[in-house]
């Protein structure tokens, strides 16, 4: 345990920046509040479901930053995110980063415990351009 680091959330997310699926870390940059600006980053995979002549097996580490507003065990979640991407095979227009905003609740304990969040966070610059209907769900630990 780290004195100098503010509350952690290491999570497994479904959709949301992780596109498919990632394992992700995320953490407050002040040791003494579970709110305010934080980080995430993370790895994960397609898992083939998003194969195409243009995208094969895409690994994906999604990063961001994001800002907690709420009290007591939840709060709302701001984020600006860019996932970026390694893929097999690509279109030469085509970009290696995915820009995602989200805006999203947070559960997390008083103290340590499981924590889960749920959002909305819109995919920009995509193979198949925006997609304005995504959400996310993640489940994890916080401490």
């Amino acid at each position: 345990f780290s004195y100098s680091q503010g509350n952690k959330y290491l999570f497994i997310e479904a959709g949301g920046a992780s596109i498919l699926g990632a394992v992700n870390f995320d953490i407050r940059l002040n040791k003494n509040d579970k709110n305010g600006f934080g980080f995430r980053a993370g790895v994960g995979n397609t898992l083939g479901l998003f194969d195409s002549k243009d995208v094969k097996d895409a690994i994906i580490f999604p990063i961001g930053i994001n800002y907690i507003y709420g009290k007591n065990k939840g709060g709302i979640v701001f984020g600006f995110n860019t996932t970026f991407i390694v893929m097999d095979k690509k279109k030469e227009e085509q970009s290696n980063f995915i820009f995602a905003p989200e805006i999203g609740y947070r559960y997390r304990p008083k103290n340590k415990g499981v924590s889960f969040h749920i959002s909305y966070t819109p995919l920009f610059n995509t193979v198949n351009g925006t997609m304005p209907l995504w959400l996310g769900a993640g489940i994890g630990y916080s401490w």
